[in-house]
């Protein structure tokens, strides 16, 4: 198919201007990127996280000045001449039309272009150019990734942001541990703001509900609709629904059969899609065995707390669940060996980590222990997780309470979550 040549020069200018965007927040994944490495580089999570700016970022890092082409494929044009060859069209308008030596490919939401990995591939094999492409589907952070392109990639995460980029964007800079003491009742307070808010960037800009119910849509009608060509969109506003309402909770596939009246493989479709576009995790209870961890059943977290709450508002009433939320959020962004943990006495701990086969950190998260009820609850379910599993530190993470516990020779650190997040990031 022939293709538009002015026109396509018009969409390049567009974006390379748009590219050298000057307001821009700095993001933590900055400091994790490999400049240097030859291999294509993804950056990878939901729309509107903010992966486009993190893209400008880099431009602006490398202080790249024609020696770059930036495309954004949700323009309309790239919509309507949607196949592969169009980037390498794209590629060769930029040499011809803007006399560029281009360096360095920065492809953002590459997903919208059909068998995108081909023209990128051939890219990548003529080795004039450092890749840098984003996506808006979990699939590129896979080993699928991998085989479509035939080689290495380097992934990176972007989800809505941390505690400590949520504070960056409201002009408060924590860089030494002093700044979380001397400010502490001010962080207190915004970490009120966060979990009412989240970490979508647009949205904590602007403080707009409406914006939220806006991704939320977005992401069903985009990045599911679209891409799986699913027809009943009643049902499948429905089951996102329902879990955003229980995130933080075991949900049965039964339960989702029932409650909805569908097959087995509809249910089960419709939580990959949901997967897939970073609506939603899901987090295993832990096992030596993997047959057993694969039978048992998964808690689900919502992607964010303030789009959640804005879906679901039984959601927002349960502080402690919206509190454990924004925790998963926090250890998932940071690694992969992330589980819930059930004693052998059927008592459950919220998060368990392990990191090259070794157990790391036990987490037990409640908004407050202060009932004696609820704080021998919590204690006694860490404790017996730290038996079983030989380890000799556990933490609670609460809104606002601090405490240290200690018992046979094991103990146990009450912390509030915002401290913990902040240390983590300083």
């Amino acid at each position: 198919m022939k293709i538009d040549k002015e026109q396509l020069v018009k969409v390049i200018d567009f974006w390379q201007k748009s590219a050298r965007k000057n307001k821009l927040f700095e993001r933590a994944v900055l400091s994790a990127v490999d400049f240097k490495s030859k291999e294509i580089v993804d950056l990878v999570g939901p729309r509107r996280s903010g992966k486009s700016s993190v893209l400008k970022l880099m431009i602006k890092k490398l202080k790249l000045k024609d020696d770059f082409l930036y495309l954004n494929f949700e323009d309309p044009f790239f919509i309507e001449n949607n196949n592969p060859q169009i980037i390498e069209d794209s590629v060769d308008v930029y040499r011809e039309y803007f006399n560029a030596n281009i360096k360095y490919l920065f492809l953002d939401e590459i997903q919208e272009i059909k068998n995108w990995e081909k023209a990128v591939r051939k890219l990548r094999d003529e080795g004039s150019f450092k890749i840098f492409i984003t996506g808006s589907s979990s699939k590129l952070l896979s080993h699928e990734l991998s085989s479509l392109i035939t080689g290495r990639h380097l992934s990176y995460r972007i989800f809505p942001l941390s505690f400590a980029e949520f504070l960056n964007f409201e002009g408060l800079k924590i860089s030494a541990k002093k700044d979380i003491i001397l400010k502490e009742k001010l962080l207190q307070k915004k970490f009120g703001e966060y979990l009412e808010w989240g970490g979508f960037p647009e949205a904590v800009l602007q403080k707009n509900h409406e914006l939220l119910k806006n991704y939320f849509l977005d992401i069903l009608e985009k990045d599911i609709m679209a891409r799986y060509e699913v027809r009943d969109r009643a049902m499948l506003e429905k089951m996102a629904v329902f879990l955003l309402t229980n995130s933080a909770k075991i949900v049965t596939m039964e339960a989702l059969k029932n409650n909805f009246n569908l097959s087995f493989e509809t249910v089960s479709a419709y939580l990959e899609y949901f997967k897939d576009a970073f609506l939603i995790f899901d987090l295993p209870q832990f096992s030596f065995s993997l047959k057993k961890q694969q039978k048992a059943f998964k808690k689900f977290y919502a992607i964010d707390i303030g789009l959640a709450k804005n879906a679901s508002f039984k959601f927002s009433e349960d502080r402690g669940r919206v509190l454990e939320n924004a925790v998963f959020l926090e250890l998932k962004l940071k690694r992969d060996g992330l589980y819930y943990y059930k004693t052998k006495n059927g008592l459950e701990v919220d998060f368990f980590s392990r990191e090259n086969g070794k157990n790391k950190e036990l987490i037990q998260v409640s908004w407050s222990i202060e009932d004696e009820s609820v704080r021998e609850r919590e204690i006694k379910s860490l404790f017996s997780a730290m038996e079983e599993l030989k380890m000799k530190k556990g933490t609670v993470l609460t809104y606002g309470e601090s405490d240290t516990i200690k018992k046979d020779g094991k103990e146990i650190t009450v912390e509030p979550v915002f401290r913990w997040m902040l240390e983590k990031s300083i």
